[in-house]
C-alpha cells in the first residue's frame, strides 16, 4: 500500500523548496513574498526488504520527476519519537542508504543494482544534527562520532545494513529523536523527466512515514541557526555591555 504524503513547494527569489512529509494542504501567503502551495503525491513503500545480514531494510521511493528547479540538497528530519523503537545509540530514524536514480523499481531487492546519479559526498557534504537518545543513553548515536556521521560504519551509499542492535550492527546511522541529516550534492541535478529518490529504513517499523524529506535548489548551511532563546540572550548581553560602556 502506498503511504500518502504531501509536497510543500516554496517559490521565492532565493530558492525553491520541495518538502515531502505530512503537512496541511492549502495555500499560504506570507509578507516575505514567499508562496507555498501543497499538492498530494504518493510516497511508495517498495515490496520486500533488503540489507545485509540479517536483512531488514524497507525501501521508500519518492517521485521527483520534472522538478522546476535544479536539485542541490536533500534533508531528512526525524520525527519518530512517538513510535518507540530501540533506545540509546539506536534511537530515532535508522538510515541505511540513500540513492538518486532515473530508474524506477518496485522491489527493495533491486535498489542496490540500479545506477545512481551520483552527486553525494558522504564525507564533507553531509550536515548532521544529532537528536536525543531514549534512555538508557549511550556515548554517541550509532554510526556517528557524536557530532558527525562516520560513513565507514554508516555506508550510506549502499543499502547494506545489518538489522541489529547488537555487536554485528553495521551499515546505517541512527539520527536520534528529532535529529536530521542533510546532503549537499557535489553538483546540481537539472530537472529531468525521470528522477527518483530511494530511502532505506532499517527495521521496517514505519519511521520514514513519521519524518520529513526536503529537497531544495539551495545548499544546506552547515552553521546551526541560534534558537530564539539564544538570540534573546545575545541581545540582552549586548545591551548590558552597551550600558557599562556608557
Amino acid at each position: 500500500m502506498p503511504l500518502y504524503f504531501s509536497v510543500l513547494m516554496k517559490l521565492s527569489q532565493r530558492s525553491a523548496v520541495l518538502a515531502i512529509g505530512f503537512v496541511t494542504s492549502g495555500v499560504i501567503l506570507s509578507s516575505t513574498k514567499t508562496i507555498a502551495a501543497t499538492l498530494n503525491i504518493d510516497f511508495i513503500k517498495l515490496t520486500g526488504i533488503t540489507g545485509g545480514s540479517p536483512a531488514g531494510t524497507a525501501v521508500y521511493r519518492a517521485d521527483l520527476s520534472n522538478l522546476e528547479f535544479d536539485l542541490n540538497s536533500l534533508l531528512i528530519q526525524d520525527n519518530s519519537s512517538a513510535l518507540g523503537g530501540s533506545p540509546g545509540a539506536f534511537s530515532g530514524f535508522d538510515l541505511d542508504g540513500i540513492k538518486l536514480s532515473s530508474v524506477l523499481v518496485n522491489n527493495a531487492t533491486e535498489v542496490n543494482a540500479i545506477p545512481g546519479l551520483g552527486g553525494f559526498d558522504f564525507l564533507s557534504g553531509t550536515v548532521f544534527a544529532p537528536g536525543s537518545q531514549r534512555p538508557p543513553a549511550d556515548p554517541v548515536l550509532f554510526g556517528t562520532t557524536g557530532s558527525s556521521i562516520d560513513n565507514a560504519i554508516a555506508t550510506l551509499g549502499s543499502f547494506d545494513a545489518n538489522s541489529s542492535t547488537g555487536a554485528d550492527a553495521f551499515g546505517f546511522v541512527s539520527l536520534g529523536d528529532n535529529g536530521s541529516v542533510g546532503f549537499n550534492l557535489l553538483s546540481p541535478i537539472a530537472p529531468t523527466e525521470a528522477l527518483y529518490v530511494y530511502i532505506g529504513e532499517v527495521g521496517d517499523n514505519g519511521e520514514v512515514a513519521a519524518g520529513q524529506i526536503t529537497v531544495s535548489d539551495a545548499p544546506i548551511d552547515p552553521t546551526p541557526v541560534p534558537e530564539p532563546t539564544s538570540l534573546v540572550g545575545l541581545l540582552l548581553t549586548g545591551l548590558a555591555v552597551a550600558r557599562r560602556r556608557s
